[in-house]
């Protein structure tokens, strides 16, 4: 079982949030954005691991190409993926529901309204609070590096796995 989902990630100083209306400014208040980039995350709920890739948008084609991805990591075993209801994913798009069906990919969509029954919000907060929140990078390419160099370290470590209360 696999855990998937998007997360936009605008390059900003400091991620756009540390600003001060004191006098004396860290940031300017309206900030120019740097760069721009999709994170797509998988979280294997057996292994506790995270898979990632960096595309620039999160349209259909996008989605595909990231579930060509899942198949080659598990290119034997039965795969089901848990989605939230964006509107690339299989339950509105087709083109993913054909390109899933023909890989043989199986998928859950979650209720609405749910974003907290998903493990991978939980790496896109630890991302926002310990890459982005303390960031200065000067483009994408330096972000995407730090955000993969966090998540390799994390899968090396054996306390990875992420509580799923409502899962065996």
């Amino acid at each position: 079982m696999v855990f998937f989902d998007v997360q936009p990630i605008a390059v900003k100083a400091y991620g756009g949030r540390r600003y001060t209306s004191a006098k004396r400014l860290v940031l300017e208040r309206y900030q120019k954005t740097r760069g721009f980039f999709y994170l797509f995350a998988a979280y294997d709920v057996k292994q506790g691991r995270v898979r990632w890739a960096f595309y620039p948008s999160k349209d259909s084609d996008h989605v595909c190409r990231f579930t060509h991805r899942v198949r080659r990591w598990y290119p034997t075993q039965e795969v089901w993926v848990v989605l939230d209801q964006d509107r690339a994913h299989p339950r509105k798009s087709h083109e993913t529901r054909r390109t899933m069906r023909s890989l043989k990919i199986h998928w859950i969509s979650l209720p609405k309204a749910s974003p907290d029954d998903t493990p991978v919000e939980t790496l896109f907060s630890d991302v926002q609070l310990s890459i982005l929140d303390n960031s200065n990078d000067p483009d994408p390419q330096t972000t995407q590096r730090r955000i993969s160099a966090h998540w390799h370290k994390r899968n090396r470590r054996r306390n990875r796995f992420i509580n799923i209360p409502y899962l065996w």
